[in-house]
């Protein structure tokens, strides 16, 4: 089974995320958001971002990353393919994150928004499992 389902929804989009540990769902959903945006991984210089966040709980920390990775995509211009989360933990979390910086014009969907709506990071016998909506 794939770490990551696209949820439908009426006027969003949204995902599904499964994960034996927090750094697992962290990382899935990053990826699986970024395949919201564009199937195929748009091609560009390699790069690398070191992201470090802290937040009152799981839900406003997973919700807080996916908003980076955004920032990082409309403000620098940077695509996500690789995730490496290291640590999740007490609130906060690190993460080292490989991608492209992106040549041209990318036709994507465009998320305008992670979104709070509905979000609870729960655990389950084999780790831990979110859906998260996007405002499109």
């Amino acid at each position: 089974m794939a770490p990551y389902r696209i949820v439908e929804h009426t006027a969003d989009a949204g995902i599904h995320v499964t994960g034996g540990t927090l750094e697992e769902l962290f990382a899935d959903a990053a990826r699986g958001m970024m395949s919201v945006i564009c199937e195929v991984p748009p091609e560009g210089w390699p790069e690398t971002h070191v992201v470090e966040l802290s937040a009152p709980d799981a839900e406003s920390l997973i919700v807080d990353w996916l908003a980076e990775l955004l920032y990082l995509l409309e403000v620098k211009n940077f695509f996500t393919t690789d995730p490496r989360v290291e640590k999740v933990e007490g609130g906060a979390m690190r993460s080292v994150v490989g991608g492209a910086r992106l040549r041209g014009v990318v036709h994507a969907t465009e998320i305008k928004a992670v979104t709070h709506h509905m979000i609870s990071v729960d655990r389950t016998l084999n780790g831990f499992e979110t859906t998260i909506y996007f405002d499109l």
